[in-house]
């Protein structure tokens, strides 16, 4: 009777010891399928970004393109910061509906309105709220 019980044990530890085995390396070769995939998509995302940011990149290259020598190194007061001092428009698109075409607005203070959409700008109320 002992040699039964000691031929079963010598038969069910490998076994069990295998099934463990192939158990942590199927989880193993799982994890890191999940990452591979994981992996594939993170780079589809970040294709699709840097595809969005170069299509931005031409539509400003665009809206920039109306014939304008662009200075926005130098500021004007009574202009929001970046926009150009000759024709008004700024440097990049502002968020929002409106692309803003500014004007100088004359007067004892400083500011400009918005051509477009009529939105005030001043160096006091630089929010760009309308007054």
């Amino acid at each position: 009777m002992k040699q039964y019980f000691l031929y079963a044990l010598a038969l069910i530890v490998p076994l069990v010891l295998a099934g463990w085995i192939l158990f942590v390396v199927g989880r193993a070769l799982l994890s890191m399928l999940q990452d591979h995939q994981l992996g594939k998509e993170l780079d589809q995302l970040k294709a699709g970004a840097e595809m969005r940011r170069q299509q931005r990149r031409e539509e400003n290259a665009r809206r920039l393109a109306n014939g304008c020598e662009h200075d926005f190194a130098s500021p004007a007061f009574g202009l929001p910061p970046q926009a150009c001092r000759k024709c008004g428009i700024e440097k990049e698109r502002p968020v929002g509906q409106c692309d803003h075409a500014w004007k100088m607005r004359k007067g004892a203070v400083p500011g400009s309105d918005c051509e477009k959409c009529g939105r005030t700008y001043s160096d006091i109320n630089p929010s760009g709220e309308s007054a």
